[in-house]
């Protein structure tokens, strides 16, 4: 039985992958609202972050276009550089050096242990711009 809350929305870069779509599904079969990005996407950051609380980063996205995506969190919307970012990483990739303020969880897992990782993220990021249970200020 599902309790009625307000939506977290978690964007996924690289949804044009096979995994990337199944996150997607998985995630909206556990109540969240997803928003997909294409691994090479073209436009400004945080337009495409826009009503996001969370970004995931599937494994297996070019490293360049992960880090140039995560660099550019909150250039022209600095609110956005506090998202919290948690990204799936194979073995392969669990030798990549870790980013600060990017959460690494290893892929694949259970669709429980990623929810309860994004649920963790949340609780940690600053509240003003991330909290899913708030609605945003008009102005």
């Amino acid at each position: 039985m599902r309790h009625r809350q307000p939506t977290t929305t978690v964007a996924i870069l690289g949804s044009d992958t096979v995994v990337g779509r199944t996150l997607s599904l998985l995630l909206e079969g556990s109540g969240y609202q997803t928003t997909l990005l294409d691994s090479h996407p073209t436009g400004i950051v945080d337009e495409m972050l826009d009503g996001a609380q969370l970004l995931l980063l599937v494994p297996r996205v070019d490293e360049d276009v992960r880090e140039a995506f995560v660099g550019a969190m909150g250039k022209s919307t600095p609110q956005k550089a506090d998202i919290p970012v948690i990204a799936l990483t194979t073995a392969v990739e669990e030798d990549l050096p870790e980013k600060e303020g990017v959460i690494s969880v290893p892929w694949p897992c259970e669709t429980k242990v990623l929810v309860d990782h994004i649920e963790a993220a949340l609780l940690d990021a600053p509240a003003a711009s991330t909290s899913p249970t708030t609605q945003a200020g008009t102005g």
